[in-house]
């Protein structure tokens, strides 16, 4: 696969978690991280001041401003920036109201490096990417 360049934000509270995003996307040469953050609220002020990307992961359940209310404020204001959801839940009724609220794709947290790199560069050409894990694994709770 030939591998388009592409900017992300990142916003996730679990600072390991986010930082350990970080390193992985240092080994993808097409991806520029613009913006990182522990939350929606913070990951809008950055953006706004700075770079938009072309694609934001977001966490689901963050302090101040969640991944639904960021999702629905990115993309009411910025209809070009692909949504794509990093989450630990993966229950199919959740995903559905994600779907209809918008977002452009749900990548589980357990994925392996490769999929994450497959979820940015899918969502990034063809606008859409749902982990294979929804359909496949059970679902934690």
């Amino acid at each position: 696969m030939e591998y388009q360049p592409v900017t992300i934000a990142i916003a996730d509270d679990h600072t390991l978690f986010r930082k350990g995003l970080l390193e992985i996307l240092k080994f993808y040469s097409e991806v520029t991280v613009v913006a990182d953050a522990c939350n929606g609220a913070e990951l809008i002020e950055k953006i706004e001041h700075h770079q938009l990307p072309e694609v934001v992961l977001l966490d689901l359940e963050m302090p101040e401003m969640d991944g639904i209310a960021t999702a629905r404020y990115m993309l009411s204001k910025y209809p070009a920036v692909k949504i794509v959801i990093v989450s630990m839940y993966g229950e199919e009724p959740l995903v559905q109201k994600l779907i209809k609220e918008g977002v452009h794709g749900y990548l589980m947290k357990n994925a392996e490096p490769e999929e994450l790199r497959d979820a940015i560069q899918a969502v990034n050409r063809n606008g859409v990417y749902f982990s294979d894990a929804l359909r496949n694994n059970p679902m934690p709770y």
